[in-house]
């Protein structure tokens, strides 16, 4: 397994850029499935969590209303909140070190592309951040001490990084994340090389085709795929989505 090498800042946090986590993401997957170089397609995402990056896959309700998609536990805990359906009740559960979960209800054919987007960035943070909520332990920040990290519904809608506001620790996290997830399930040359045979075109029609085709090759979400190619600069910055 690829290792990155990172620099921290004093919370933990990786001083990396956008286009070191595209390296780092496109390392990774090539290194799980050397066949995604000449031939794009769907990146496994459960294998690449357990048998890749070593981790446990499991399921579980982690809110009532589905506010939580996704937690990375760094640390084995007995108190990992979660909804038990069934009883109309929450309770805590024990769960391992190492562990990803993903909300139970995403465990349907319709909610596949949110279900791998989740998976690539909940395993992203096992992958990049341990370091910073393991750090916070002890302090008043963070409940549960940095136990665990769990993502709401809309942490892909988390700031830019170019934005002039500077970004908090946790919004920093969650872009890494978000990017890194992308970068695993779109590697950057295995895109270009999807693409290679039709010269880029900034018109509508050509953007639209686009995106169909990344998420139908990919098996992600239009948007995933359309933030992926505004990454990568295939389409420009200026185009917004829905299209």
């Amino acid at each position: 397994m690829y290792k990155p090498e990172l620099k921290y800042t004093s919370n933990g946090v990786p001083v990396v850029s956008n286009k070191e986590l595209d390296q780092i993401g496109e390392r990774m997957a090539i290194d799980f499935d050397p066949s995604l170089l000449l031939d794009p397609h769907p990146v496994d995402i459960d294998r690449f969590i357990e048998k890749y990056l070593g981790l446990h896959l499991d399921y579980m309700y982690l809110s009532h209303c589905g506010v939580y998609l996704g937690t990375m536990v760094f640390q084995t805990t007995d108190r990992l909140p979660v909804y038990i359906p069934e009883e109309h009740c929450a309770e805590y559960a024990h769960v391992d070190a190492g562990t990803v979960i993903i909300d139970s209800s995403l465990e349907v054919e319709e909610q596949e592309h949110r279900y791998r987007f989740t998976a690539g960035h909940e395993g992203s943070h096992g992958i990049l951040h341990p370091s910073y909520f393991l750090n916070s332990i002890g302090s008043e920040r963070r409940d549960e001490t940095g136990i665990y990290v769990r993502c709401r519904a809309d942490f892909r809608k988390c700031r830019q990084s170019g934005l002039l506001l500077p970004m908090s620790d946790d919004e920093r996290v969650e872009q890494q994340a978000n990017r890194l997830s992308a970068a695993i399930l779109m590697p950057q040359n295995s895109v270009k090389l999807l693409f290679a045979r039709d010269p880029y075109n900034r018109k509508a029609s050509w953007i639209f085709s686009a995106v169909d085709r990344m998420s139908k090759v990919f098996n992600v979400s239009a948007e995933a795929a359309f933030y992926r190619l505004k990454a990568l600069e295939i389409i420009d910055d200026s185009a917004q989505f829905p299209l």
